[in-house]
């Protein structure tokens, strides 16, 4: 059994990194690819979400809970600019209600659990036991900094754009106070569990939008 989990894991992995190799290379020629960024996300969620173990009701409670929040805190946002500062969303995250990408709740969902597993995972290999308090802390400031990978190009990819395309450190601040809240919200509800996707996928999205940022 433990020989079909290596193997399931393996090829998941693999699949990953090809499926965003074509992205980077695609978005460098064309950078309308961008479009198929929803795609991406629903892939990269089911990816690493089928190597979380044990899988319950519980489990997909609290995405859902997460998925919600964090799309009605994006809706506020963009629409009143008190939030992460004045920002309009573009296209590329395909279908929006009230101005605001449906998928988005995904992605915030993705990056905190992948997240708080990757700084669950670096602190038992140095076997450190870690307060969640300050698992949440240190998951978040991961967090921002893959956002502070994405802002620079997320204007050229149709993402969205901030005003005057300047990013107010009120963005920051604000994606830290929230992925300490949701990763916190992950941690006391359950979701730490061992899942080897979770640092490939953060580590993956990390270096596709390194290399964004040096070819747009």
């Amino acid at each position: 059994m433990s020989d079909w989990f290596s193997n399931k894991e393996k090829v998941l992995t693999i699949a990953l990194i090809i499926f965003y190799i074509i992205g980077a290379v695609g978005i460098s020629i064309q950078v309308d690819f961008a479009r198929l960024t929803p795609f991406n996300l629903i892939i990269t969620g089911f990816i690493l979400f089928y190597l979380h173990p044990n899988k319950d009701i519980l489990f997909f409670l609290n995405l859902f809970f997460v998925f919600v929040a964090a799309w009605f805190l994006e809706m506020i946002g963009t629409n009143t600019g008190i939030i992460f500062g004045s920002y309009k969303y573009g296209d590329s995250l395909g279908l929006k209600l009230n101005q605001t990408p449906i998928i988005i709740g995904l992605n915030w969902i993705i990056v905190a659990y992948s997240s708080i597993v990757c700084v669950d995972a670096i602190a038992k290999k140095l076997n450190f036991k870690i307060h969640e308090i300050v698992g949440a802390i240190i998951a978040a400031i991961f967090m921002v900094i893959l956002d502070v990978l994405i802002e620079p190009v997320a204007p050229k990819l149709n993402f969205w754009a901030f005003e005057n395309l300047q990013v107010p450190v009120q963005n920051y601040t604000a994606w830290f106070f929230f992925g300490f809240a949701f990763c916190y919200w992950m941690l006391k509800g359950g979701l730490l569990k061992p899942n080897p996707m979770a640092t490939k996928v953060l580590a993956i999205q990390a270096l596709f939008f390194l290399y964004l940022n040096l070819s747009l």
